[in-house]
This record gives structure tokens, sequence and C-alpha cells, in this order.
């Protein structure tokens, strides 16, 4: 049974990251029914990281202060892929690894067997984004080279660049180092695209900090946008899971109204 870890960095909205990790944890739940070996592993600091109830979803954790995202990623993709035994990961390293934010969701369907050879990256070049409000949903095409950041990496594309992939102090374009860094120490990398449905990456947009905004999103990307998130996403994610996010929203205006 092949494995497969995703690597979530937290910082902050830890209300709406622990409906994504436990959405994450079906997610696994769902691949080790189909045959793949999944799991994740989360870092951010102490106190958030008990916030967010990683141990009680069974996901590894590495501890690391707020500073660079980049290095977060590192730190969780080292973890898993490093040959090196950890006595806390309990295995040995894992054949891929999937970065993805705390505020998305993932059909599990994605990272299911065929999974990528040696020297190929898949990425996804179709997501979806939710407005900060929850009331709408847009679904760009992301045409990058290597599409929307969550990608699955084989391990042995690692081994070139010491298990740490991305540029060590970024807090923006992550995902664009991984990627350059890898391409860089692996000439012959292949990447390819592979398509599910539109609503196959759901990227939770929220009011207050983050890197990229739903108007931004929109704006760059030209996309229409469709009214109510919650009908598009009910023939791909779970009620439990969608109910939950909903309830989160409703809390989100009340605060905001009261206020």
């Amino acid at each position: 049974m092949p494995s497969l870890w995703f690597v979530v960095p937290v910082h902050g909205r830890l209300p709406l990251a622990r409906i994504c990790l436990r959405q994450l944890r079906r997610t696994c739940d769902a691949l080790y029914q189909d045959g793949v070996d999944a799991s994740a592993v989360v870092v951010s600091d102490h106190d958030s990281l008990a916030e967010v109830d990683v141990a009680g979803l069974g996901f590894a954790w590495v501890i690391r202060e707020n500073d660079y995202t980049s290095a977060k990623f590192n730190d969780g993709i080292m973890f898993a892929t490093h040959p090196r035994y950890d006595e806390r990961r309990h295995r040995p390293a894992v054949d891929y690894v999937v970065p993805c934010g705390s505020d998305d969701w993932l059909d599990h369907r994605l990272f299911k067997e065929p999974l990528p050879p040696a020297n190929t990256i898949f990425g996804f070049q179709q997501i979806s984004f939710v407005r900060e409000d929850g009331k709408e949903i847009c679904s760009p095409n992301i045409r990058y080279d290597g599409g929307a950041g969550v990608r699955i990496i084989p391990r042995q594309l690692l081994e070139r660049v010491g298990y740490r992939p991305a540029d060590e102090d970024r807090m923006r374009g992550c995902d664009t180092s991984i990627l350059a860094n890898i391409r860089r120490a692996n000439p012959a990398l292949e990447v390819k695209h592979w398509h599910l449905h539109s609503r196959q990456i759901v990227d939770w947009k929220t009011p207050g900090t983050q890197l990229n905004s739903y108007k931004e999103v929109t704006t760059i990307h030209g996309v229409g946008a469709t009214a109510d998130p919650f009908e598009e996403l009910a023939d791909f994610y779970p009620a439990e899971a969608l109910n939950e996010m909903r309830s989160y929203y409703e809390n989100l205006a009340k605060t905001a109204v009261a206020a």
C-alpha cells in the first residue's frame, strides 16, 4: 500500500483550521479504504496544535513558531520523507507528500492510485474559492505551472534538495519556490495536471488577514461566481462537514453584526 501524507502549516484562523483538519481526517480515512495509507503532519506552535486537536485527529505534528510559512512546509516535508526513522512518526519515510493549506478541503479521489512515478509531480489547476462571507463560490482554472499549489510530490524528487524544497524565508509564494527548487535539482522532472471536477479543491476565505482575498482571486483569474457554495458542494463533501462550515460562517456574521 503506498503511503501519502498531507503537510499542513497552521497559523491563525484556528476555528476554520479545526473544521478543515477534521475534513482532512475524513479524506485520509477514505483514501485508506481505497488502498492508500494516508495521514498528515501539521506544523505550528504548541498552543495552536493543542487548539486544533492534532493528537485527537491522529495526525503527526512538528512544533515551530510562526515565522516563515516556507520553513513550516520544509519541517513537515522533511519529517514525513527523510529516510531516517523517526520515533514519533512510528514508520519509515512516506512515499508521497502533498503540501496544502489549513483552509482547504480536498476530494480524496485526487490522491488515489495511480500515483505519480518517481520523476513526476501531479498538480491540479482546477480549484474553488469561497467568499469571505460564505455566500459565493468561484472555480477558476489556475494556469500556472504546477497548478494551484496542492501537488503530489514523490519522495525521490526531494532527496536532492535535502528534503527541504522551499526557500526557507518565504511568507508568500511557497508553492512556487518548492516547484522551482525541485525542478532545478531534478532536470528530468515532469509536471502533469489532473482534473476530476471543478470542486476538487476548495479554499475557504474568511474576513481578516490572508494571502489573497476572494476579490483578488476573481480579479486575477476573471471568473464568474455561483450563489450558494453549500448547494454546489453537496455532491462532493459530507453533509457533516458542510453543516459545520455553514454554522461557522453564520457565527462570523452574527459576530460582525454584534460588533
